[in-house]
């Protein structure tokens, strides 16, 4: 780490520089001391953001349980102050942790909350990578119509899906088709 101990800015910078260079574990580092400075500061906000931005790298180093204490409360602060987005991510940050921790119908529950906030800010490929991740949780509690539902759902919402998207929708409409009959 460089001198940027008392910039949070900078601090965020280096965080960010560190986390595309795979340095995940000093990345959360930097982060977790930018939050510091935010808070210090009273930038609750950021520091939340720069919290979210920890747990990602913390998730990143193979370190699930650092990343859930990481993201605790930020999912409200976010939504207190009405930033629905960073709501979501940070339901779904806070999902993804749990879900590595092997608590999976907690991050099913927090995962579905964040794809309804996606879907209703119309975040198209944010509401079909939730529903997806979703769908995973079902297959592993073997949960399959669930599975099915959750990834057609999330499949449905694109306007332009690609090939690949376009015949996993058809597969999909297939097992639907048979329970209509």
């Amino acid at each position: 780490m460089t001198e940027n101990n008392n910039k949070p800015d900078l601090l965020e910078e280096e965080a960010k520089d560190l986390y595309r260079a795979g340095k995940f574990q000093q990345a959360a580092e930097c982060f977790s001391q930018a939050a510091a400075f935010y808070l210090n500061k009273e930038e609750h906000l950021l520091a939340a953001e720069m919290s979210n931005n920890q747990s990602v790298a913390l998730l990143k180093a193979k370190k699930p349980q650092m990343a859930l204490d990481a993201v605790q409360g930020t999912p409200e602060l976010f939504q207190e102050a009405g930033d629905v987005l960073k709501h979501g991510m940070a339901l779904a940050n806070r999902a993804t942790a749990l879900q590595d921790l092997g608590k999976k119908q907690e991050a099913i529950d927090e995962f579905v909350q964040a794809a309804e906030i996606f879907k209703d800010n119309g975040e198209k490929q944010m509401y079909l990578q939730t529903k997806q991740s979703i769908s995973a949780l079902k297959l592993k509690t073997r949960n399959i119509p669930g599975a099915l539902f959750s990834m057609q759902e999330g499949l449905e919402e694109l306007e332009k899906p690609n090939l690949r998207q376009k015949l996993l929708r058809s597969l999909l409409k297939i097992p639907q088709n048979l329970l209509e009959k």
